[in-house]
């Protein structure tokens, strides 16, 4: 009687992905240890803001506080947190601008390289066919880019829910916005179609990088411009002696004064001293406030149509690449 042990086969990356992997496996240890770092010092952060609240509490002062015993520590803490809050801007620019060169590494050394050099001829001479070429530099390199980027935004988010007053995490902010939430994976998946696009249609590296930079980087800036815009504001006007109407944390958008007529007309308009300042008022028969804004409830409706439309972008982008795939495969 004889047995047979039961053999467990493990599935591994084969064909494109794996050659794909191999060639570049240095610079995605690289960009791997790049993104712990950037972790550790966004955590790092964290704790010594809430070492900075902490120190603060121990003397028994506020901000706040009118003795004159509390205004160096309060000065002191202030200095730290302000530092603290430029630290963690810092890398909300950097992760926004994380896709526009992810975009351009797939454009030049992923894609358009491999055209200079005449690998590529090697690469359709194998079994799997060009699409397969193509859908192993999306597919493998979206996975851990996507899953970087998920990861260093919950970190900011985080880090920066630590920040306390005088300097709390406004979520309209630049550097905040297009590092939180939905948009920085759009953003990477569309930098990602951009670059192979780029890498196909020039075939040359150098101008292929060039070409998805700025288009990455043209998207980022025009979607920052009209973000305001992506969801209805709130209107609301209010007595030109009331009570300022905006809720916590909302964003104003746009404010001005209002006339009798329903015209709308800058706030600048009028900038002379109290009494003469009225005369202003009344000569341009302004009868209210006005302000538009965004509550913080917004947040995630924009969110969501600013992602929607890098999604649609990057679709676009990528249906283009494998159509200009085939025209050169023939």
């Amino acid at each position: 009687m004889s047995t047979s042990t039961p053999t467990t086969k493990v599935r591994t990356l084969r064909g494109p992905s794996r050659v794909l992997l191999r060639l570049h496996r240095r610079i995605l240890w690289a960009a791997g240890a790049v993104a712990v770092a950037a972790i550790v010092c966004m955590i790092a952060v964290a704790i010594l803001a809430d070492r900075a609240v902490a120190d603060l509490a121990g003397t028994g002062c506020t901000l706040s506080s009118l003795t004159e015993a509390c205004f160096q520590p309060a000065r002191n803490y202030t200095d730290r947190m302000l530092a603290l809050s430029r630290l963690l801007g810092y890398a909300g620019l950097a992760l926004i601008a994380l896709p526009t060169l992810v975009g351009a590494f797939v454009a030049g050394p992923m894609t358009a390289r491999e055209w200079e050099t005449g690998s590529i001829k090697l690469s359709w001479t194998q079994s799997a066919p060009p699409s397969a070429w193509l859908t192993a530099r999306l597919a493998v390199l979206a996975v851990p880019v996507v899953g970087g980027i998920v990861v260093l935004s919950a970190v900011l988010t985080w880090s920066r829910s630590r920040l306390a007053y005088p300097f709390p995490a406004l979520w309209e902010d630049g550097s905040a916005f297009g590092a939180t939430g939905t948009v920085p994976v759009a953003s990477a998946l569309l930098a990602l179609a951009l670059g192979s696009l780029a890498g196909l249609l020039l075939r040359r590296t150098v101008p292929a990088l060039a070409v998805a930079l700025l288009a990455s980087g043209l998207v980022t800036v025009v979607l920052g411009q009209v973000r305001d815009h992506l969801w209805p504001v709130v209107k609301a006007t209010y007595p030109l002696k009331g009570d300022y109407p905006l809720p916590k944390w909302a964003y104003a958008v746009e404010e001005g004064f209002l006339t009798t007529g329903g015209d709308r007309l800058p706030t600048d308009i009028c900038t002379s001293p109290t009494r003469e300042f009225e005369d202003c008022l009344a000569g341009h028969d302004v009868a209210l406030n006005y302000v538009d804004y965004h509550p913080a409830s917004h947040y995630w409706p924009l969110q969501l149509v600013e992602t929607g439309i890098l999604l649609a972008l990057a679709a676009l982008a990528v249906f283009a690449a494998f159509r200009v795939l085939r025209r050169l495969h023939g």
